[in-house]
């Protein structure tokens, strides 16, 4: 069965007074098992004494709490409609009139949602606008500068941004980003066929990334892959890259496939809380409702639980929160995809945090600083996954699947001939630029950029291998369009798979920094001499010996004849 779906029409609007309300749907039971928050009345005032309901005062409360479906409890079973009436000539707000249809949550009823006023968001005294306040509107206010597609790509902040993901907290909406969710008793059996992750290994709760490939092993799009009880939740970092990936999950399921796909995207907002501080924010908004995916408040173990994911309830909407940064494990971070009545509240609290925001120029900084491969730059029908520093998205020894020949291949010979390198620039360049060294080109550029302080810095595939030999490309020089350029690692980048972690000694053994890359090719050279030349006095050695036996035989032979 294939099915993907978009939004219906929305549904009707009422306002009870005196609180500012809407009538949206929100699900009763996830398809998932998870059960979602119910909201009830919240007043839209900081006290709520006389006149709110006995259901309105936790929910009021705005905290991030998990399972918290409860039913009203009170003994007047209409206050809703005696309590609250909207004032005459008053429209609901812009916000509230969401779209109907196909969600990632299932099943919707109607329930009565209000805006807020001044409340408190856990422990944290903040001044949460209303619900009609969108990520856009709230964008603007903090002095976006948008395109002509309306992304804010720019905050004037770029430098603090970029510096916040390693000391403090940034804020990105990744709203314009594909969310597809894939249901059905099929659907794992369909990613773990035309993806290179392992999905059958992987449990409700757990996630991975994975990469699409074609069938010669050929890279076609990175994807994040969030693993729930009854369906997978895939993000992809573009528009373009959803509804091509949605398409090419529609060509192979096929009748009899149990198996849906739907686009959700329109129905949900993303949103990325990055840097150190991000963890320290969402422990005190949830501690208890999100220690699934937070790290350990012990240090000792130093470990991160990087794609786990648990769903939770905020002001009574579904929200996901994922260990995932986008960036890689070195950033730490947290993406969270909400239901869009909610997305501007969310990003609003977080902004009230001190969050910097982020727009796309300034994540395609901090994207190309990290090292992760994007669709149309580094990922095309050019390279594959391994080129592309992604073994930890690649699995060998979990059976066929779409391009698995290709890529066990090529690790099979013991390494790619290109890999993905970050590059330090002298000045502007152009994707698509000629790396070279020694007047022999060497590379291309796929992506350039500036850094927190003005620097151009760069993405592009490298020569990495000579006769057989990989060579260790970090701190060499190079030459961009002529210009002096030094190659430089990236922390998003994996060389090997988990199995087979570098050994220290390895590291150290690697030659030290500023070596031409033309140095770098003429020792593997030597050292494929030297190893040619002691198989060549070996064999001389060898028929040496053979020569000495003949001898020795025809010797014998002749004082035989002469006796």
């Amino acid at each position: 069965m294939r099915q993907i779906t978009g939004p219906r029409h929305p549904p009707a609007i009422v306002g009870p007074r005196p609180f500012t309300t809407a009538r949206v749907p929100i699900p009763t039971q996830c398809r998932d098992g998870v059960s979602c928050a119910r909201l009830a009345m919240a007043p839209s005032r900081s006290d709520r004494g006389a006149g709110a309901p006995p259901c309105a005062t936790a929910a009021s409360q705005n905290q991030l709490v998990r399972d918290p479906h409860r039913q009203c409890t009170c003994a007047n079973r209409h206050h809703h409609h005696h309590h609250h009436q909207q004032p005459a000539g008053r429209s609901a707000p812009r916000r509230q009139r969401l779209r109907g249809g196909a969600s990632m949550y299932g099943s919707s009823r109607t329930a009565v949602i209000a805006a807020a006023g001044a409340v408190n968001l856990g422990d944290l005294q903040l001044d949460i606008p209303e619900i009609d306040g969108d990520i856009r509107s709230l964008q603007v206010e903090m002095g976006a500068i948008f395109d002509d597609s309306g992304l804010a790509t720019t905050f004037g902040r770029k430098r603090q941004a970029l510096q916040a993901l390693e000391t403090g907290l940034v804020l990105v909406d990744q709203s314009h980003w594909g969310r597809l969710r894939v249901a059905g008793e099929d659907r794992l059996a369909l990613l773990h066929n035309q993806s290179t992750a392992d999905f059958h290994r992987l449990q409700p709760g757990q996630g991975t990334d994975t990469v699409f490939v074609s069938s010669t092993g050929r890279c076609v799009d990175l994807a994040t892959a969030l693993v729930l009880p009854s369906s997978v939740l895939l993000t992809v970092d573009s528009r373009e890259g959803k509804e091509a990936l949605a398409e090419r999950l529609d060509k192979v399921i096929f009748r009899g496939d149990k198996v849906t796909v739907q686009d959700i995207s329109s129905r949900t907002a993303q949103i990325a809380l990055l840097g150190p501080e991000a963890e320290v924010v969402l422990r005190e908004l949830a501690p208890d409702a999100l220690s699934g995916v937070l790290s350990p408040s012990s240090s000792s173990s130093g470990h991160h639980p990087h794609h786990r994911h648990v769903l939770v309830g905020f002001r009574g909407r579904p929200v996901f929160v994922a260990a995932v940064s986008g960036l890689g494990p070195s950033v730490p971070g947290y993406t969270l995809i909400a239901d869009e009545a909610v997305a501007g509240d969310l990003y609003a609290a977080f902004a009230a945090k001190g969050a910097i925001p982020m727009g796309t120029d300034d994540w395609e900084a901090a994207r190309i600083l990290a090292g992760r491969p994007t669709r149309g730059s580094e990922l095309t029908d050019a390279y594959n996954p391994l080129e592309a520093g992604l073994y930890g998205a690649v699995s060998l020894n979990k059976g066929c699947y779409i391009g698995q020949e290709t890529l066990s291949k090529l690790h099979l010979r013991d390494g790619v001939n290109r890999q993905l390198w970050g590059l330090s620039l002298s000045g502007p360049t152009q994707p698509g630029a000629e790396i070279t060294s020694e007047m022999s080109k060497v590379g291309v550029v796929t992506s350039t950029c500036q850094d927190a302080d003005g620097e151009w810095v760069g993405l592009g595939y490298l020569r990495s291998r000579l006769e057989g030999t990989q060579i260790q490309l970090e701190g060499v020089r190079v030459a961009v369009a002529g210009a002096p350029a030094t190659v430089t690692s990236l922390p998003f980048a994996s060389r090997k798979f988990s199995a087979e972690a570098e050994a220290p000694a390895a590291r150290a053994a690697a030659p030290s920094e500023g070596d031409a890359i033309g140095e770098r090719l003429e020792e593997a050279k030597r050292k494929k001499a030297e190893e040619l030349a002691e198989k060549q006095a070996a064999t001389e050695a060898k028929l040496k010996a053979m020569q000495e036996r003949v001898a020795a035989w025809q010797a014998a032979q002749q004082q035989q004849q002469q006796q």
